[in-house]
């Protein structure tokens, strides 16, 4: 190709990298704004938690999203804190299993816990309390936090946004943890900061 040729296509190529980069950082600057409201954003709700609609709604890049909260299912949140607290006792997701399969405890659907959705639930920041262990910890791994360190209550729990990578027909990617955007959630939270670090 001529020189005029790559000049230009090395233009493209420049032009094209901005793009990304803008559109990425725009993505990013709504879920700041979102991290600020602390809301449940839907999708699937994890165990131990309903959904519940709430008056009002979040702007998010000038469309108007519906609102939700986390309420807690008392029997279901017993069974996530048996899985923290068997994990925390025998340190193996295999045992941890086969503690549920023995005792006849089941997802929210009646099926088996297996081993990668036992995982999901001891990964899952959504059920850590807000507490200065939290704190402390975000802080260590310099982790940007969207609320100020008082809001680190001991009531509330973590909401992290941009945690996973979602590609159709492929099972979600969960991204770094540096990637997050983590705030202090309008829900209560199950599992001590100090607890859910260890696990």
């Amino acid at each position: 190709s001529t020189p005029s040729g790559k000049a230009m296509l090395s233009m493209c190529m420049v032009f094209a990298q901005m793009e990304r980069e803008t559109i990425a950082e725009r993505i990013r600057d709504n879920m700041h704004e979102l991290s600020k409201s602390g809301r449940w954003l839907g999708g699937t709700t994890p165990t131990g938690y309903k959904s519940t609609q709430i008056v009002g709604s979040v702007t998010v890049d000038g469309k108007e999203r519906k609102a939700y909260k986390l309420d807690i299912i008392k029997e279901e949140a017993e069974i996530v804190k048996l899985i923290f607290a068997k994990f925390l006792e025998t340190n193996s997701l295999t045992k941890t299993d086969t503690y549920l399969l023995q005792h006849s405890i089941t997802t929210k659907n009646g099926k088996n816990f297996t081993r990668f959705s036992i995982r999901s639930i001891l990964q899952n920041p959504v059920y850590m309390i807000a507490d200065q262990s939290a704190w402390d910890y975000f802080y260590r791994l310099g982790i940007e936090v969207y609320a100020e360190q008082s809001e680190f209550d001991g009531k509330h729990a973590i909401m992290a946004y941009n945690k996973t990578v979602q590609k159709s027909g492929r099972a979600n990617q969960i991204r770094d943890m540096d990637e997050w955007i983590v705030a202090v959630g309008k829900h209560k939270g199950l599992i001590a900061g100090a607890d859910w670090v260890r696990v």
